[in-house]
């Protein structure tokens, strides 16, 4: 199939407009020469990844590169599909949590919240209170293991291995307290409708309160090791550079909204479950570039430490499920549950026919729409800061894909 390499585009006369047979080139890239054996100053298309170590996930990026600039670039998404919204068209209401965990697989306990919501507005069914404030301590709780999981690595991409590991080992601190909470690391299946599957356990109120006492101290450790680093410094201020008006045309959320300027946190401006109790503060920078996502992100943590401190001491008694059918049959209609989770604002919303399995389930990924703004910083960027540039999305690819 022929492709038109020349819309909206100027041609400089020494490329030719179609693609020799047999050569593939995505649409808007335009990099074939008029001779090939003429010197000139051809671009060439490099395939970053699916399996590239620098990518997050599985992604495939086509770059039309000049030397080690970037002309022009691509996304091509789909590595993980996995069919979730169509798997939950044939699974009942308490098994839906299970198929979300595997989208957002880094942040699962808030992808879980959100179908409960969903599932609760149309089944009218009132969650207990105690089991609203263990949503919140858990939220957090994998919150602060997400955003190290993805700090460390930005660390490594930009050359500081040290970092990497540190906040690792934090991070193993808070995937103990979820494994102690659910019995897994990854794909906890804890929120349900109506409530949770456990108690907070001695154990688990022990190591968030040891992690309390030094947590503060720790991050001030990163801060001071990475984010005062000249290296990092110049590989990330003015760099990726995302305007407030990009942020809102292109539908960004979470901490890439915060860092272009915009002030919104759903959790503080459309409280759900036990937010509404916790006094914390919400970080905007206005540069909107690589190094103000970054600061976004640890402040995210420090006030994940903070309402993580108040639910514990502020945890009401109480039940932790309320009473629900075995089999949940909702009356038919439609809800949307919408969370801030780590990486931005995730939304489900359910179709409901009056039987025990959802018509129809939209998940609505917020780093879908963060790959889009990331495509528009391709352009006149070098390739390795691209990497860096790319990866301050925090994509998860389970949710892009899902």
């Amino acid at each position: 199939m022929g492709l038109n390499l020349t819309d909206g585009y100027t041609n400089p006369g020494w490329l030719s407009p179609q693609p020799p047979p047999g050569i593939e080139v995505p649409r808007n890239i335009k990099r074939i020469a008029v001779d090939p054996d003429q010197h000139n100053p051809d671009h060439y298309l490099l395939n970053v990844g699916p399996q590239h170590p620098s990518t997050h996930g599985a992604l495939r990026v086509i770059m039309e590169l000049d030397g080690e600039r970037i002309m022009s670039g691509e996304a091509h998404v789909g590595q993980l599909h996995r069919g979730i919204e169509k798997l939950a068209e044939h699974r009942r209401y308490h098994q839906l949590a299970t198929l979300v965990d595997r989208a957002d697989y880094v942040s699962g306990i808030t992808t879980e919240t959100a179908v409960a919501l969903a599932t609760e507005e149309l089944a009218e069914i009132e969650v207990p209170q105690r089991a609203q404030w263990l949503r919140c301590l858990m939220a957090e709780v994998n919150r602060v293991a997400s955003h190290y999981m993805w700090m460390g690595p930005m660390g490594l991409d930009s050359g500081a291995m040290g970092t990497f590991l540190y906040m690792q080992k934090d991070r193993e601190a808070f995937l103990d307290v979820l494994e102690e909470m659910t019995g897994q690391r990854l794909m906890f299946n804890y929120v349900r409708p109506g409530g949770v599957t456990g108690d907070l356990t001695p154990r688990a109120e022990h190591l968030l309160r040891e992690y309390l006492t030094t947590g503060i101290e720790r991050m001030q450790e990163h801060w001071d090791s990475l984010f005062e680093s000249d290296l990092f410094r110049m590989r990330t201020k003015n760099i990726g550079v995302i305007t407030r008006q990009q942020a809102l045309d292109y539908g960004a959320t979470g901490f890439v909204l915060r860092g272009s300027g915009v002030d919104w946190d759903l959790r503080r401006d459309r409280p759900y479950d036990a937010y509404e109790n916790f006094d914390f503060d919400v970080m905007t920078r206005s540069g909107g570039d690589i190094f103000d996502r970054m600061v976004c992100r640890l402040d995210e943590v420090r006030q994940s430490l903070r309402i993580i401190e108040q639910c514990l001491d502020g945890m009401p008694e109480g039940p932790i499920k309320a009473k629900t059918p075995k089999v949940l049959r909702v009356p038919a209609g439609e809800a949307c549950g919408i969370v801030e989770s780590a990486r931005g604002e995730v939304g489900v919303h359910i179709y409901s026919d009056g039987s025990d399995k959802p018509l129809r389930m939209r998940y609505r990924p917020p780093t879908m729409y963060s790959l889009a703004l990331a495509e528009i910083l391709l352009p006149n960027m070098m390739l390795a800061d691209a990497i860096v540039g790319m990866g301050s999305f925090d994509f998860c690819f389970g949710e892009v894909d899902r």
